[in-house]
């Protein structure tokens, strides 16, 4: 099976949310410094880790409810929330892993040590005790689990999986449960819930889609009546999201089509204006617009890119080449975008010779 940009982009998407739905970052190699341990008080009960020693003067740049000046995170506001119940104990939540994610995401600029005293420190003018020392024990499970969701995702796919759709959601169906499994290895059945619950909810939904598509054995109709079922397991809130996004979907693909077919641009707008309100309509023929006009670039690039892997240059000669086609077709912000399609179509190549 061939697959196409187009087929291919679910799995490209689905591999994100594999992956987590989180940022990523290069953990420095050597170890944290050690801090005495701490006794967690209340439930849920948290482990604790070693972590950097809060100094006990908080730093100027962590002021609660101001920007961040950490490189990577100025004139930004603090994302997600840190509460405690009524009892004094730590509310775990989505809100609390952005908490985390946002600080942590500085650590390539700042330091990972930087990051987590600029943390504790905003943490600690925000929480009450037993909380804050619950947050503690959270942050070092937290990054715990990081270096090892981290080395579990740079497990490369063999080869015999790449070389279908079929291994390949196979091979996503693996790697996520391996890190549903590490998520409660790192925590509590109540934490793994409330931080990760929601987007295990939709990658499971994913998955299983994407599996119901694959099938041969059920005719179109079948098919979206069993997506219909699938998208009424997921929660009453990521339900109506998906019913938002699969609308959204649809009407891209029937302007598209109306595109396709020599539509004017105000039949594209009528189409739309059924939908969204006018800033909305124009805003998204303004991108359709846009697109259309990449993706005929991209197709002049693609041709004089055959002419160019035809005139017996060298390998060497021909991507030196290639690179100088790219910069003078496509601008800077443009270099990611072409490079991913090129290795697209360059898997795309080697199925094809494969199936042979």
């Amino acid at each position: 099976m061939v697959l196409s940009l187009r087929s291919t982009a679910p799995l490209l998407l689905l591999a994100g949310s594999v992956a987590g739905l989180t940022l990523y970052w290069q953990w420095p190699s050597a170890a944290i410094p050690a801090a005495p341990a701490i006794e967690v008080v209340g439930n849920p009960p948290l482990s604790v880790a070693h972590i950097p020693q809060l100094n006990s003067a908080k730093p100027a740049h962590a002021v609660v409810g101001e920007p961040m000046h950490l490189p990577g995170l100025q004139g930004t506001e603090v994302d997600g929330e840190l509460n405690a119940d009524s009892a004094g104990n730590l509310q775990l939540n989505l809100a609390l892993r952005d908490y985390l994610d946002y600080f942590l995401s500085a650590a390539d600029q700042a330091g990972l040590e930087v990051v987590v005293e600029a943390m504790l420190s905003d943490a600690r003018g925000r929480l009450p005790e037993p909380a804050l020392g619950q947050f503690i024990g959270l942050l070092g499970d937290y990054m715990d689990y990081k270096r090892a969701s981290l080395a579990l995702l740079q497990q490369p796919m063999s080869a015999a999986q790449q070389r279908s759709s079929d291994g390949q959601l196979i091979a996503l169906q693996r790697a996520f449960e391996q890190l549903a499994q590490l998520r409660r290895a790192h925590f509590s059945s109540a934490a793994a819930e409330a931080l990760f619950g929601a987007e295990e909810a939709y990658g499971r939904y994913t998955l299983e889609n994407l599996a119901l598509m694959a099938r041969d054995d059920l005719s179109a109709q079948g098919k979206a009546l069993a997506q219909e079922r699938l998208r009424a397991q997921l929660p009453e809130a990521m339900r109506a999201s998906e019913e938002r996004q699969a609308q959204a979907q649809a009407l891209q693909v029937h302007s598209e089509k109306l595109w396709q077919q020599g539509a004017s641009e105000e039949q594209v707008r009528q189409l739309l204006a059924l939908t969204y309100d006018p800033p909305t309509v124009e805003r998204l023929l303004s991108e359709q617009r846009n697109e259309r006009v990449w993706q005929q670039r991209y197709a002049t690039y693609q041709q004089e890119l055959a002419d160019l892997q035809g005139n017996g240059l060298s390998t060497v000669d021909q991507q030196r080449e290639q690179q100088r086609l790219r910069q003078r077709l496509f601008n800077a912000d443009d270099q990611h975008r072409v490079e991913t399609y090129d290795a697209i179509a360059a898997k795309q190549q080697d199925n094809s010779a494969l199936e042979r």
